[in-house]
């Protein structure tokens, strides 16, 4: 039958023909050309109506290779952030690798006290150790006075700090703190002088002044490292105040002027002036009281502890104790009497006692105590004792001798109004009886001439009476 439908996938019958044929009818339409379709599967003849399968059209290897290719590039931007932050870090570590093979290589090539420098502010844990401080501040004891050797020291402590290290900085700083404590004598006045000027110069390479604290707190800092650099920061004002305002263990305020080491006998010119106008001056005075505060302020707090900063504070308290001794030299020396002779300031030896008895003393003892069980951990001792003292009834007369001082003034002015009255009526009476003594000598002159007067007269009439005497004897011999 022609019309049967065939077994398996065969097109449809004619009344649904699709796609593959047009209708009879349509076909004469066109001219009579019949469009055949497709042929069939399986070797089927033209006339069966299949209708194809039309899919998409697979894209090739190549195609699918570059869409592989295009899928694994990442975003720009995100290349871009790796890219810098890759860069970043080689950068850091290269830098780190080449300044310490530069240091290296410095160290090698350098004098000698510039390779203890370079071991000494080695950016490590390790703290400074004690013999490249003792071989650099020795220097000051072999070199004379009159020679300035800080103008370089300093340059090179400032390079030190100004690293983005802080345990460099850090170092640096303990080096000139021990430069201005422990350094030699002849060049004491040297160091806060060069250490002023500095602080007014502008650095050529940084374009700031040298020893600001702006650039000096610069550096790389992290969550880590925080707290240590806020201890430095603390320490750095408290050792830059120090150096410039005192030298050794305070010897501005502990030494007497008036009697200088060099020579038995004191000058006359030092000799003359009052320990107000040397040792316990105004400034001192200032300068003590905020060094006293920001050593206090270098107290270590939580987080903060480590060698290096032990260290540094371990000198800080040091310093404190000397201050408190340097102090109570001075009081002695003032409150017994045995300074050089001169107007002193009573007002201000006062202020000096108060200073001493209500800030210094109990603020010191205060620290140490807080801070002494914090340097044990790491083998640092500090002394038990603050050394020379006050005692209580010099510090009381140093606290009350304002008061004293005007009842002596008054006193001794009612002393001298008394002394005056009696010489003026001790002049009366000697005037008086210089008078009495005249006048007894004028009555005695009046006397004698008198009597002188008298005596005449009396030897003029002897000579009447002669004279008479002979008349009438005349007469008696011519009446006989």
């Amino acid at each position: 039958d022609d019309y049967a439908p065939r077994a398996g996938r065969g097109g449809p019958p004619s009344s649904r023909a699709g796609r593959g044929g047009p209708p009879s009818s349509r076909a004469g339409s066109r001219g009579g050309r019949t469009r055949s379709g497709p042929p069939s599967r399986g070797g089927r003849g033209r006339g069966s109506n299949v209708v194809p399968y039309v899919g998409k059209e697979q894209p090739s290897t190549f195609t699918r290779g570059l869409s592989a290719i295009r899928d694994s590039i990442p975003d720009v931007a995100t290349v871009r952030d790796a890219a810098t932050s890759s860069i970043t870090a080689v950068k850091d570590k290269s830098t780190k690798i080449s300044s310490g093979i530069y240091r290296e290589i410095k160290g090698l090539t350098s004098s000698e006290l510039e390779q203890v420098m370079l071991k000494a502010t080695r950016p490590d844990d390790q703290p400074v150790k004690g013999k490249h401080v003792e071989r650099l501040v020795g220097v000051t004891y072999q070199i004379s006075g009159r020679y300035d050797i800080y103008d370089a020291v300093l340059r090179k402590l400032w390079n030190k700090m100004a690293e983005k290290d802080w345990r460099t900085t850090i170092k640096a700083l303990y080096i000139l703190h021990r430069f201005s404590s422990d350094g030699g004598p002849d060049h004491q006045a040297a160091l806060k002088a060069r250490l002023r000027e500095l602080r007014r110069t502008r650095d050529p390479k940084r374009k700031e002044k040298y020893f600001n604290s702006k650039q000096l707190l610069e550096g790389d800092a992290t969550p880590e490292n925080q707290p240590f650099r806020a201890f430095m920061a603390r320490y750095a004002h408290y050792v830059l105040l120090r150096a410039q305002c005192f030298g050794g263990m305070f010897t501005e305020i502990k030494e007497n002027p008036s009697a200088p080491p060099s020579s038995k006998k004191p000058s006359a010119a030092a000799a003359q002036k009052p320990i107000t106008s040397t040792s316990l001056r105004p400034e001192h005075l200032e300068a003590s009281q905020l060094l006293l505060k920001a050593g206090c302020a270098c107290a270590l707090k939580d987080g903060e502890e480590c060698e290096s900063t032990a260290l540094a504070l371990e000198r800080v308290a040091s310093d404190l104790i000397g201050l408190n001794t340097a102090v109570a030299i001075a009081l002695n020396r003032a409150l017994r009497g045995r300074e050089s002779k001169g107007p002193v300031d009573q007002a201000l030896i006062k202020r000096w006692c108060e200073f001493y008895s209500e800030e210094l003393l109990p603020k010191t003892k205060k620290m140490v105590k807080k801070t002494s069980a914090k340097l044990d951990a790491y083998g640092l001792f500090l002394p038990s004792r603050m050394g020379a003292s006050v005692a209580p009834e010099l510090l009381k007369k140093g606290l009350q001798g304002e008061g004293e001082e005007e009842e002596k003034a008054e006193s001794a002015a009612a002393s001298e109004s008394i002394e005056d009255k009696e010489e003026e009526v001790a002049k009366e009476t000697t005037k008086q009886e210089s008078e009495e003594e005249i006048e007894e000598e004028d009555e005695e002159e009046i006397d004698e001439e008198e009597e002188e007067e008298e005596i005449a007269e009396e030897e003029e009439g002897d000579e009447y009476d002669e004279y008479e005497y002979d008349i009438e004897e005349y007469y008696d011999d011519e009446e006989a």
